[in-house]
């Protein structure tokens, strides 16, 4: 668990960065920016230890073996490098909203498309990958009307910052605390046939059912599961990722099948498990986009999920 004093001191940096970025992008070119990005991203990475340390050590758990130290710190610098350049390409796109975006293809978009013809509306699952800021506003540039939910909490300089951003973008925010309130708006959403953009891979220590993850297993997150089954939405893989040439583009993925019959509590742990699968097949494929401080590993039982539905059943009733 991040302490109180680094996640100050991170949502500080994040501030800074992002604060530098929508400045420096209104007087240089964007070349600079994106080079100016990769050294604040370097620096970032030799001086934030834990950070380092967590996104190593994750990595070379999940996709390490026969690798180097060297290889595995490579990736996990341009993870890192990923991550500042998305703050530097929110500020381009904030500056010139719909040109910026234009230039990034949409594939999939037949997906969506099929999914909103039924009428229930779409949980767009996604992921720390790529850039995720510019999902929702990617698609709201389309004429889809988009809401994210966020983690983050109302109070601070940073989530009032991204909150003014994503607005500016298209995109409506959702915060996830308190939970009731979130939920009943989610429903609302998706009762309109509209997008909720989720975000989930942050895996907890503390809370979910346990899945297998790249051989290992940690807590998945419940809500787009049980979301999906209480609405009947669709659930759409969504991310977007850069390639070879540092360009983006926003890959809209065949409907993720449910298990929508059954015992609603059997139902919510299958479905988990095909969110995860979806999950670990993107991160493979894109391992240097993701960040790999997300993972908390954990040390399970045999019966470790009858465990966790126990404790779910507890809390339900």
């Amino acid at each position: 668990m991040i302490s109180p004093s680094l996640e100050t001191l991170v949502q500080g940096l994040l501030w800074c960065a992002l604060k530098l970025a929508l400045w420096l992008v209104r007087i240089l070119p964007r070349r600079l920016l994106l080079s100016l990005s990769e050294f604040l991203a370097d620096a970032s990475f030799y001086f934030l230890y834990a950070s380092r340390k967590r996104s190593i050590e994750n990595f070379t758990v999940a996709l390490g073996e026969g690798l180097d130290h060297r290889k595995i710190a490579f990736v996990v610098r341009r993870s890192f490098r990923n991550f500042f350049r998305a703050f530097v390409e929110l500020g381009l796109a904030l500056e010139a909203p719909e040109e910026f975006q234009r230039e990034i293809p949409l594939l999939g978009r037949e997906h969506l498309e099929a999914a909103l013809a039924r009428g229930r509306g779409v949980i767009a699952l996604s992921a720390h990958l790529g850039n995720f800021f510019l999902l929702g506003s990617r698609l709201a540039v389309e004429g889809y009307p988009t809401y994210v939910l966020v983690k983050q909490s109302r109070d601070g300089s940073l989530p009032r910052l991204m909150d003014q951003c994503r607005l500016k973008l298209k995109q409506r925010t959702i915060h996830a605390r308190p939970r009731r309130q979130a939920s009943q708006k989610l429903v609302q959403v998706l009762r309109r046939n509209e997008l909720a953009i989720v975000i989930a891979d942050e895996h907890g220590a503390t809370s979910g059912i346990s899945v297998p993850f790249f051989g290992r297993r940690v807590l998945g997150r419940r809500g787009p599961a049980t979301l999906a089954l209480r609405t009947g939405a669709a659930v759409l893989p969504v991310y977007m990722v850069r390639g070879s040439d540092g360009g983006l583009t926003l890959i809209i993925e065949p409907e993720i099948e449910l298990l929508r019959s059954g015992g609603t509590r059997a139902a919510i742990g299958e479905n988990i498990q095909r969110t995860i699968q979806w999950l670990e097949r993107v991160v493979r494929r894109h391992p240097d986009q993701w960040n790999w401080t997300n993972v908390h590993w954990q040390q399970t039982s045999a019966n470790s999920f009858v465990e966790e539905e126990h404790r779910y059943e507890s809390a339900t009733h």
